[in-house]
């Protein structure tokens, strides 16, 4: 994966870097490489108009470039954009394939000052390759466990997540432990489906949001594989990828170990006169 600083609304600039990046980790062999969230356009705006007119459509000039290099560097490629369809912004991961196939996953949980410029998706999506099952998800959902719960239970053995992790108002940016709080919910996730969890984030700053970099791949045992990247730097990581088959099996125990109508029933509270004495 590519971590880099994609420049504020600079769209030819932001391609060209995307595809040096593409390029370059590719040089180390990468057979799936993801970058970061929105990375053609940047993601802090302040209105919906402004990124709008920057925002391209699925067959687009960026999608379009990127097919060409996936196609030619024979890898997936998994990229975040701002996605323009009709009147409607999604906040996008695009998939390529190496035979041109296009997946795309629309950013279903927005955080912050995002909720006035992107509209939500509303379907989850994974990718077959030959390595295993792929699900997507952008930045902030990781904050919600069904949906890594979801991916891991429909097959997916790797989730991975463009990024834009940022310092939070109420800290400082010299602060002494800016761990994205990502980094730990991954870890969890990661864990608790005993699947593989890729994230990569930017760095530099953006219309004064500083982020954070840290890019980092964990295992299924919730270790960190590879990373974290560094805070502020580019940065490429590059993990060996496990047997996606042995993956598989963990998961599939480790879902048949679950109790789904035990979650669903009612909980017993203290104030219950048929609680157990």
């Amino acid at each position: 994966m590519s971590q880099y600083a994609p420049v504020h609304g600079e769209l030819a600039h932001n391609l060209d870097l995307s595809l040096q990046k593409i390029a370059e980790a590719s040089d180390r062999k990468a057979s799936i490489i993801i970058l970061p969230e929105c990375c053609t356009t940047g993601l802090v705006f302040g209105n919906r108009a402004d990124l709008f007119d920057l925002a391209e459509e699925i067959d687009g000039p960026s999608v379009a470039a990127w097919r060409s290099i996936a196609s030619r560097l024979n890898i997936y490629l998994i990229a975040g954009m701002a996605e323009r369809e009709g009147n409607r912004l999604y906040n996008t991961a695009v998939t390529v394939a190496p035979d041109g196939a296009v997946l795309r996953y629309r950013k279903a949980h927005v955080f912050g000052g995002e909720r006035s410029l992107f509209d939500l998706g509303d379907q989850l999506a994974c990718v077959e390759t030959p390595w295993g099952r792929i699900g997507l998800a952008v930045c902030y959902d990781l904050w919600f466990p069904e949906l890594t719960r979801a991916l891991a239970k429909n097959g997916a053995t790797l989730i991975v997540s463009p990024s834009n992790w940022f310092v939070p108002p109420r800290q400082s940016t010299d602060a002494p432990d800016a761990t994205p709080m990502a980094m730990h919910l991954a870890i969890a996730a990661a864990c608790s489906n005993e699947i593989t969890v890729a994230c990569a984030d930017r760095t530099g700053e953006e219309c004064g949001v500083r982020f954070l970099g840290n890019s980092f791949i964990v295992g299924p045992n919730g270790r960190l594989l590879a990373g974290p990247a560094s805070a502020s730097e580019d940065d490429c990581l590059v993990a060996e990828w496990g047997d996606a088959s042995l993956t598989r099996t963990m998961v599939q125990s480790h879902m048949a170990t679950r109790r789904e109508q035990l979650y669903d029933s009612p909980v017993v509270t203290l104030n219950d006169t048929t609680s157990a004495s």
